[in-house]
């Protein structure tokens, strides 16, 4: 079930990429121009890349809760108990905080570089520049939060 799911979602990701939107040659019955439903340039460009970045974010949690979970019998198999194994592989309370929190301050980050790029203008390699830096910030934003936490 799982590889029919992953399948499916890399090959409507493959299409969606590929896809392409032609409004000169899409007319309705009466013969009149079919318009988009949107003509801004950033939708095209944001939804793929969203989409394929939680498609390749959703993988790799599959594989990772996998391969742990195999780790987990083999240790099992060697005699290790389930309190020692659960001790060694979980993370504790702190790091999930400090994951949702990490998360949390990159995707602000991110909203506020899409947001600056949005209003500056045409998509061109300005665009880059200014998520590269909001993403950095955000970055050492969360070193700062980390350092604090830590006196």
């Amino acid at each position: 079930m799982k590889k029919l799911l992953i399948s499916s979602l890399s090959l409507i990701a493959i299409v969606d990429a590929v896809a392409q939107n032609n409004v000169d040659q899409l007319q309705n019955n009466s013969g009149d121009p079919i318009v988009p439903l949107t003509s801004e340039p950033m939708i095209g460009i944001i939804f793929p890349i969203l989409f394929i970045s939680f498609l390749v974010f959703m993988l790799i949690s599959v594989v990772k809760y996998f391969l742990e979970f195999r780790l987990k019998n083999k240790m099992i198999d060697r005699g290790m108990t389930e309190k020692i194994l659960d001790y060694s592989l979980n993370k504790n309370d702190d790091n999930k905080f400090d994951d949702v929190i990490k998360l949390a301050i990159l995707f602000c980050g991110l909203g506020m570089g899409l947001a600056i790029t949005y209003l500056a203008g045409p998509i061109n390699i300005l665009s880059i520049a200014i998520m590269a830096f909001s993403i950095g910030l955000s970055f050492l934003t969360y070193f700062f939060y980390l350092r604090k936490r830590k006196k």
